[in-house]
Order: structure tokens, then C-alpha cells, then sequence
């Protein structure tokens, strides 16, 4: 990846503030979405580790909100010090994100009969989840559709995940391209402000 260029249009200080900008957005958005839909993210027809992914969820999305907050701030302004934050937030959470979604992926697929039974039972006896169904299914039809639907889950899920850790992971990248390009110019600003005005060598004498 060029040092100048973003996503090989934008100019890498535009770039970077589209990153936070969106970042924050989505993130924000996320945040304020989760916890309106709490109660329906964490039903018992998902089964017992819905709550455990949702929390998860939340505190990534805080983290990027308030990491992108320092982008946005940082590239308005050409701050190197809050620049080199939000890389370094980025990157942490780059990581992190790339742990906790493959790890979670990796769990659904080893719990997924596991997942299967819940979802067929709550189809069959929604009464004992506190749910009030007018269509009955049958063991074999709730298996049916609990099979089809997880596995659509793990296959739409892999692809994101797959898919969006190459985009966080690359736009960290532009990021810190950003940081370096800022931390240049800093360092050429001071050898130019050294030659303009040269320094006299302690203990020469004045007159």
C-alpha cells in the first residue's frame, strides 16, 4: 500500500478521516442498537451464549467508538500525538476483534448441535420459553429448520468474518501510514526550522 493513497483514491489524511468518520458512525449506531434491542438479542431461542457474544459486542463497540472520536479529532487538527492514539486503538482493537470473532465463529460451529437442540425445543414448546406460537412443529420439522438456519448462520458469519478482518486490518495499515507520514513531516518541519536559524554552539564566545 502506497504511503499517500487510500484505498488507491483518496489522499491518505482524507482517507484516514473517512475511517474514523465511518467508524464512529457504524459504531455509535451499533452501540445505541444493541441496548434499544437488548431483550430480543439475548432471548433463549439463541441459546446461552447470546449474552456472553452480546456483552462482547458492546464493549468492542464502545472501544471504537471512542477510538474513532480520536481519529476524527487527530486528522481535523494534523495532531500526532492523538493520531498515534487512535493507531494504536486501532491496532488493539484490529486484534482483538480478529481474536473475539474468530474465536466466537469457532465456538458456534463446536456448539452448533448444541444450538440446534435449543432452537427445536423452543420451536416445539415455545410455552416453556414464556412464547405463544398459533403453528405447532413436529421434532423432525423443527430439527429441519433449526439445521437450515444454523447453518446459514455459520456460512453468512464466516464470510463476514473473514471478509471485514481484512478491511479492519487494511485500514489499520492506512492508518499508520498516516502516523508515519505525520511523524516525517514533524521531524522535516524541525530540520528546517534548524537551518533557518542555526543554533550557536554552547561556550562559543559572543561579542
Amino acid at each position: 500500500m502506497a504511503n499517500n493513497t487510500c484505498c488507491c483514491c483518496f489522499p491518505i489524511r482524507a482517507g484516514v478521516l473517512i475511517i474514523a468518520t465511518i467508524s464512529s458512525i457504524f459504531y455509535i449506531g451499533l452501540l445505541v442498537g444493541l441496548l434499544i434491542h437488548r431483550q430480543a438479542l439475548i432471548s433463549p431461542e439463541y441459546g446461552q451464549n447470546s449474552a456472553v457474544a452480546f456483552w462482547i459486542i458492546v464493549a468492542v463497540s464502545v472501544l471504537y467508538s471512542l477510538s474513532s472520536l480520536f481519529g476524527i479529532v487527530g486528522g481535523v487538527t494534523k495532531n500526532r500525538a492523538m493520531t498515534n492514539v487512535f493507531k494504536l486503538l486501532y491496532w488493539i482493537m484490529a486484534i482483538l476483534t480478529l481474536l473475539m470473532s474468530f474465536g466466537l465463529w469457532i465456538a458456534m460451529m463446536v456448539k452448533r448441535d448444541d444450538s440446534i437442540a435449543i432452537c427445536s425445543d423452543f420451536l416445539q414448546h415455545p410455552g416453556n420459553y414464556g412464547e405463544i406460537f398459533t403453528d405447532t412443529y413436529s421434532q423432525a420439522d423443527a430439527d429441519s429448520i433449526c439445521s437450515s438456519s444454523m447453518r446459514n448462520v455459520l456460512i453468512i458469519s464466516g464470510v463476514t468474518v473473514f471478509v471485514g478482518n481484512f478491511i479492519q486490518l487494511y485500514f489499520a495499515c492506512a492508518i499508520s501510514a498516516y502516523a508515519t507520514r505525520l511523524r516525517r513531516t514533524n521531524q522535516h518541519e524541525k530540520l528546517r526550522n534548524l537551518e533557518d536559524f542555526p543554533v550557536e554552539p554552547v561556550g562559543k564566545a559572543q561579542y
